[in-house]
């Protein structure tokens, strides 16, 4: 977490003239609503890319998954993540068979996903959350989401965050 911290310390500053412009639009805003703007930055590779969105259009940037929202498949998820897929499907199939048919449902539902080209980066939920911090944060702060490298094993992490539109403005 701590590279992860480092990593994002460095794209908040290289980006900041993009933090600035949704600061500039935030506090022309009138009232929170979903065309408040938020900035997304996708640190995941050499090229940075930061934009300013509004919030109502994260979707379209970060793409939602509502199959990782179930338990099961999060379980899955986190035991491939520190064993392996293999292990994942054998401790999830074998044992408590209505929880080996949740998962089985669930995880349908992902591949069902996958098929028609959604490859959620987070969950339904993680995108309900950021929506209501950006919403409490509203009017003292730009709300963010950044996009890195996953570590051990994961594909990227996501991180959200505010920042001070007084300290972006000064």
């Amino acid at each position: 977490m701590a590279s992860n911290r480092a990593r994002l310390d460095v794209l908040v500053s290289e980006c900041r003239a993009t933090f600035v412009e949704a600061a500039i639009q935030l506090q022309a805003a009138e009232s929170w609503d979903f065309s408040c703007p938020c900035v997304v930055l996708d640190g995941r590779s050499a090229e940075v890319k930061a934009v300013v969105v509004g919030v109502g259009s994260i979707g379209n940037l970060v793409p939602t998954s509502a199959a990782i929202d179930s338990p099961e498949v999060k379980e899955w998820l986190r035991i491939a993540t520190e064993k392996s897929p293999e292990v994942a499907f054998a401790e999830m199939l074998n044992g408590d068979e209505e929880r080996a048919k949740r998962f089985n449902e669930a995880y349908e539902r992902l591949i069902e996903e996958r098929q028609t080209g959604i490859k959620g980066l987070w969950s339904a939920d993680d995108l309900s959350s950021f929506v209501s911090k950006s919403r409490a944060a509203y009017p003292k702060a730009v709300s963010a989401i950044a996009l890195l490298p996953g570590q051990e094993g994961q594909s990227h992490t996501i991180l959200t965050f505010e920042s001070d539109i007084s300290a972006l403005l000064s």
